[in-house]
């Protein structure tokens, strides 16, 4: 196990706020939510699933039909529920490619960031600290000082 220091000074240090550029789609401003227990969502409009493909607009006014990966029941709160498509997306967060990485298409149209990252991905994936108070510093160089 890595000591106290070890374990922050190898840490990515990333904004509540970052780009995320999604193949075929563009980059978009990304909210992660540490708090979010889900998987990371990508606003979607006009969502069909067509046998094992899903249709759906999203943002940068893109109309994408991509294979089915699976469904999910997500909680919404309020006791309410909603049963998502799930798609696969390469996506570039800073310098790094991240293959596959799945998204379930919810409509996102009143939030202001239409991708909400799941702590799942950021823990498993990003391996990164958040910096609340900082935002899109993720081709920036940033270590903890410890």
């Amino acid at each position: 196990m890595n000591s106290f220091k070890q374990f922050f000074e190898e840490k990515q240090v990333l904004g509540l706020i970052e780009f995320f550029d999604l193949d075929g789609v563009g980059k978009i401003p990304a909210k992660l939510d540490s708090g979010n227990g889900s998987f990371n969502v990508l606003h979607g409009e006009e969502i069909q699933i067509q046998g094992d493909k899903v249709f759906f607009r999203t943002v940068n006014n893109k109309t994408l039909l991509k294979p089915l990966k699976t469904t999910v029941t997500i909680n919404v709160g309020a006791g309410n529920v909603e049963e998502r498509p799930v798609v696969e997306f390469d996506v570039v967060i800073g310098s790094k490619l991240f293959k596959k990485t799945p998204f379930s298409i919810g409509n996102r149209l009143t939030n202001v960031y239409k991708i909400l990252v799941g702590k799942d991905f950021i823990e498993n994936n990003l391996d990164a600290l958040i910096d609340v108070g900082q935002e899109n510093i993720a081709d920036e160089d940033i270590s903890v000082e410890v």
